[in-house]
């Protein structure tokens, strides 16, 4: 009898989402009333804890269609936040909803706010991910721009097990961004130094004499920034640069490339 109870609640959902999210507009409006006696990701979890793993999904492709369908009309998310807390009120372990969940409700919701709790949510439950702080650093530097923080969130997922060598070449891109040419300088040094990969190692050299480069050419322009202006009296302090790179200081000119 017990089980049979399951049954009919999974069924109820699967039929209240089949009908709200055809393509007619009533049936849209009507959801958004009801989602807001929808039950809590924590009620339905001990309604149907033998059936979790198959609610988790129902739930999960429920929401992505929610996502599509709206996303092709009025782009109304105001409820996407919810069902993302309700799958990993299920799921606490479901990596995806909480990576893919904070993107889309930062950006296509406009809600960074909730994307940013989600995250966070996510980096508590699964504290040796380095996804989710990796997302999260990403949305600081491409949707937010604050290139500080972001450098803080590519650098603590970086410092990850498993986590893969980009985390920290977007760590160095992101201080680059900031004017902060020393920091990028050691980062991409890091990189160069910490691996075998040829590729890797080709990419990291690149970085570091186009930085270089590029903010001798801003001296040149007389270019006030005194971040730039350190880099020159620093550089002579910079023996952690890789083999292979020459740089030649001069009065008025600063000389950097391949040897």
């Amino acid at each position: 009898m017990k089980k049979f109870f399951y049954i009919i609640f999974i069924l109820v959902i699967v039929l209240f989402f089949a009908n709200i999210l055809q393509n007619r507009p009533e049936n849209i409006k009507k959801f958004e009333n009801e989602l807001l006696y929808f039950p809590s990701g924590k009620f339905i979890k001990e309604i149907s804890l033998d059936f979790k793993t198959t609610m988790t999904n129902l739930m999960w492709f429920e929401t992505v269609q929610y996502y599509g369908q709206h996303m092709l009309t009025d782009k109304n998310l105001i409820f996407l936040n919810k069902l993302f807390n309700v799958i990993t009120d299920l799921d606490s372990n479901f990596l995806q909803c909480y990576t893919f969940g904070g993107t889309v409700v930062t950006y296509d919701q406009k809600r960074p706010d909730l994307g940013f709790a989600l995250l966070d949510k996510g980096m508590i439950n699964l504290p040796e991910s380095w996804q989710i702080p990796f997302v999260k650093g990403f949305l600081y530097y491409m949707y937010l721009y604050d290139y500080e923080k972001a450098y803080r969130w590519f650098v603590f997922a970086s410092k990850k097990n498993n986590s893969p060598y980009f985390c920290k070449t977007f760590a160095a891109a992101s201080k680059k961004k900031e004017g902060d040419y020393i920091t990028s300088l050691r980062l991409w040094s890091e990189i160069y130094n910490g691996t075998d990969n040829r590729f890797q190692k080709e990419s990291a050299k690149k970085n570091i004499i186009f930085i270089l480069n590029e903010s001798f050419n801003r001296i040149a322009k007389n270019d006030r920034d005194t971040k730039v202006f350190s880099i020159k009296g620093e550089l002579k302090k910079l023996t952690f640069l890789p083999f292979g790179i020459d740089v030649k200081i001069y009065e008025d000119s600063v000389v950097v490339k391949e040897k």
